[in-house]
């Protein structure tokens, strides 16, 4: 019998995140998982108001097809969300993402401070974002060979939603950074394939890179939007590219992983993990 699929969602009581618990209860029903609600408080005081919110939040959405439990614990919420995450073997954060302050473009993102700390993998959401049976993966590949960590969790979402997953590239006028991507495409695809999975790769002209993706998202009719995360990295995939996909017009989910601590060692090997 296959181990139960867990999934957290973090919740600060906005609708943004209440939707956030929407979207994994719809994708929870496909998989037979469940559901953990995760709200931080600062102080011990918090604690009676925050646990009853969280048993009404919970209560509101409770049925027989998934199962949801609560906790609140005394933290910080950039920092612990991950590593609460991993103590309590959930394999998947679904949290909703509020609006980007011209602050938060300065300063970086609270939710890619969420990724940054965590070896979970995490999808974003958007207040406007609903759930559709994942049929259609976009996973982006780029010149750091670390673009490619996130294709094990992109793998395994594929195998639970029966997915097909498009590896998309940019094409580069640079003789070298093209050498640079094929490789990184052909390890992808390959892995997936090896995995059997049905995969398709496309290169997107540089310019405007990131308004052609968003294109072939709608192209192929995208549910889902695959980047690894890397803050301390000078790359395409940088803080200000995450921030605006997690943004997209068409209110993608994008999931991301911090490739940064599992950078180092032999070549691609840590998609063999």
């Amino acid at each position: 019998m296959a181990a139960t699929f867990h999934y957290l969602v973090p919740i600060d009581f906005t609708p943004v995140t209440e939707n956030a618990l929407v979207f994994a209860l719809d994708a929870a029903k496909c998989n037979s998982g469940d559901i953990v609600l995760l709200h931080i408080i600062s102080h011990a005081e918090e604690r009676i108001t925050a646990e009853k919110n969280l048993r009404d939040l919970a209560a509101k959405y409770q049925n027989q097809e998934v199962e949801i439990s609560t906790r609140v614990v005394i933290g910080k919420v950039l920092r612990d969300i991950g590593l609460i995450a991993e103590s309590i073997g959930v394999q998947l954060i679904i949290m909703g993402t509020h609006g980007i302050s011209i602050w938060q473009k300065i300063f970086g993102s609270p939710a890619l401070s969420v990724v940054s700390n965590s070896n979970v993998p995490i999808i974003l959401t958007q207040k406007d974002t609903s759930f559709h049976k994942i049929k259609s993966i976009v996973m982006t590949v780029d010149l750091a060979r670390e673009s490619v960590q996130v294709i094990r969790y992109a793998s395994r979402m594929a195998h639970i939603f029966n997915s097909k997953i498009y590896l998309v590239g940019k094409r580069y006028s640079d003789e070298i950074f093209m050498k640079k991507i094929e490789v990184n495409l052909k390890v992808a695809n390959n892995y997936l394939q090896e995995h059997g999975l049905e995969t398709n790769i496309q290169l997107l002209d540089e310019n405007n890179f990131e308004k052609n993706l968003i294109e072939y998202c709608r192209e192929v009719k995208a549910n889902l939007l695959a980047a690894t995360y890397y803050q301390d990295m000078f790359t395409i995939f940088s803080t200000s590219l995450i921030q605006s996909l997690v943004q997209n017009e068409l209110s993608i989910p994008v999931m991301t992983f911090d490739g940064t601590d599992t950078s180092s060692g032999a070549q691609f090997g840590f998609i063999t993990q």
